[in-house]
C-alpha cells in the first residue's frame, strides 16, 4: 500500500516543496523537479526529527514530512521492507497457483521465503493464484480459477502498464462475469500493475454485497 504526503526534499544543498510516495520498492518526489529513490540504493536510512534522512549514491538526502508519526511508519518501512509476497497478502501454509509468471525470479523467491504450497497445474483449491495476463482473451480462466478457489481466497490478475490489448476494465468486466469484485490494485513492478479480485462479502441473510458495485482500488 502506496503511503503519501506533501514534503520538503533537500537533496545536497538544493530544496524542494512538493509531494512524496512511498511505493513498494522506492520513494518518488514530484514538484519543481522530479526524483526516484530505490530503497535497495538507498545507505544509512534514519529518523530526522519529523523527517527521514539517507544517502542515495553518494548524496545526503532529507524528506521533511511534518510530523512524528508519518516519519516513524515511512522509516520503519524502510528498514523493514515488505517481501512481494508480504504485500500480496500471502501466509506461511497458504496454497499459491502460479500461472504464466514462474520466470519471475523476485516473485517466486518471495513466495519459497514464506513457505507456501506453490503450485502451478491440477485442480487443489487454492488460498489464491496469481496469473499474468497479456491479452483479453487469457482472462477467461478467471471463471475455472474462481472454481477452485477457497471460499476467502483472492485471485492477483498482474498486466503490464502500457499493455493495449488487455486494460484494467477488462479485468473488472472479467470479474463481474463470474461473480467476483475487484477490490485492491498493486503495483507489482514499475512495469506491471497486479488486481486483486475476490468473491463479494455475503451477509447474514445470504445475499451479497455485489449490488453495491465493485470496490474502487484501494
Amino acid at each position: 500500500m502506496a503511503m503519501e504526503a506533501t514534503c520538503q526534499l533537500r537533496v545536497g544543498k538544493e530544496k524542494f516543496e512538493g509531494d512524496v510516495r512511498m511505493e513498494a520498492d522506492h520513494i518518488d518526489f514530484a514538484g519543481a523537479t522530479k526524483y526516484r529513490f530505490r530503497l535497495a540504493e538507498l545507505t544509512n536510512p534514519r529518523r530526522d526529527g519529523k523527517g527521514i534522512r539517507f544517502s542515495f549514491h553518494g548524496n545526503p538526502v532529507t524528506i521533511s514530512l511534518g510530523d512524528d508519526k508519518t516519519a516513524e511508519g515511512w522509516i520503519g518501512y524502510i528498514q523493514n521492507p515488505q517481501t512481494l509476497a508480504d504485500k500480496l497478502g500471502v501466509e506461511n501454509g497458504h496454497t499459491v497457483r502460479v500461472l504464466n509468471l514462474q520466470d519471475d525470479e523476485e516473485l517466486m523467491n518471495s513466495l519459497r521465503g514464506c513457505e507456501c504450497k506453490i503450485l502451478s497445474e491440477g485442480k487443489t483449491r487454492c488460498d489464491m493464484v496469481m496469473i499474468g495476463v497479456e491479452r483479453a482473451a487469457e482472462l477467461r480462466q478467471i471463471g475455472m480459477l474462481a472454481d477452485n478457489l477457497k471460499r476467502r481466497g483472492a485471485i492477483w490478475v498482474i498486466l503490464p502498464k502500457s499493455a493495449r490489448t488487455v486494460t484494467k476494465a477488462n479485468v473488472f468486466a472479467a470479474a463481474r462475469e463470474v461473480g467476483m469484485q475487484q477490490v485492491k490494485v498493486l503495483d507489482f513492478t514499475d512495469n506491471r500493475a497486479a488486481y486483486k479480485i475476490v468473491r463479494p462479502a455475503t451477509t447474514k441473510k445470504g445475499s451479497t454485497a455485489a449490488g453495491k458495485a465493485a470496490a474502487a482500488p484501494a
